[in-house]
């Protein structure tokens, strides 16, 4: 029982702990054009992380997608492939899998980063040069993964859907044309469709950033210290992932 009301408490004060630290890193617009050259610095460090290995997983999920689903309609009209696969790709498996991948890589090292700062009392030499930490470290982190997660996702999205293009080409056990795929792929997605998956990525990028940060910051205990730190950014942040992505989902069928 005891165990169980530490664990409680210890997941409630980490989650009011990363929205203290989400509000009083929230610039204004002025403290926001004064901070560009770091928020695009840390932009091209988000896409260049992520886009290599988000190319080759997202092409290979659209061509299993295509492929696994074609397997379960084979004794059904296949006409309805395209609409399958464009709707997965663009409302759930491209902001999961980019949210999972910018997670684990950027995340991560976002940890190892800022923690490796506080071990090393570089946190501290901020403050003496009257530098906020918060402000110099975090807000920059937050406003490029909110930027950068959608357009992650659209590329993803996109990807995705040409490796399903080449599955339906290639495989013999597919018997639509692709013209038919890709007419039917076309005519079911709607743009609120792919403006779920837009909104999941702000959602999913600000929380990735926010808590990779959170972690950081906390990092006490030497090299141990960042490496447990690390570890548990990233769990909690495929945690919390999921969870707004239900809720999203959600309030998004709930719209008219």
């Amino acid at each position: 029982m005891q165990r169980c009301g530490r664990t409680v408490l210890n997941t409630l004060s980490t989650l009011g702990e990363v929205l203290l630290l989400l509000g009083r890193s929230i610039p204004g617009p002025r403290s926001l054009w004064r901070e560009r050259t770091r928020i695009v610095e840390q932009m091209i460090i988000v896409g260049s992380e992520t886009l290599p290995i988000a190319s080759l997983v997202a092409f290979f999920i659209g061509m299993v997608l295509v492929v696994q689903t074609a397997d379960q309609l084979v004794n059904y009209s296949q006409e309805v492939l395209g609409s399958i696969v464009g709707l997965s790709m663009t409302k759930e498996l491209g902001p999961v899998l980019i949210a999972f991948l910018v997670a684990g890589r950027v995340g991560s090292s976002i940890t190892a980063q800022i923690g490796s700062m506080a071990v090393y009392d570089e946190l501290n030499a901020l403050r003496t040069m009257d530098i906020d930490p918060e402000r110099y470290l975090v807000t920059p982190r937050i406003i490029a993964m909110a930027l950068s997660l959608p357009v992650l996702i659209l590329y993803a999205d996109a990807v995705g859907i040409l490796g399903g293009c080449l599955a339906v080409q290639l495989d013999p056990a597919i018997d639509i044309s692709l013209a038919l795929f890709w007419d039917n792929l076309v005519s079911e997605i709607a743009m609120q469709d792919i403006v779920v998956g837009l909104v999941k990525g702000v959602v999913f990028g600000v929380t990735i950033a926010a808590v990779s940060c959170a972690f950081g910051l906390r990092t006490r205990g030497g090299t141990a210290g960042v490496a447990s730190s690390t570890t548990q950014s990233v769990v909690w942040s495929f945690v919390l992932v999921i969870v707004f992505d239900f809720i999203i989902v959600r309030m998004a069928v709930l719209l008219p």
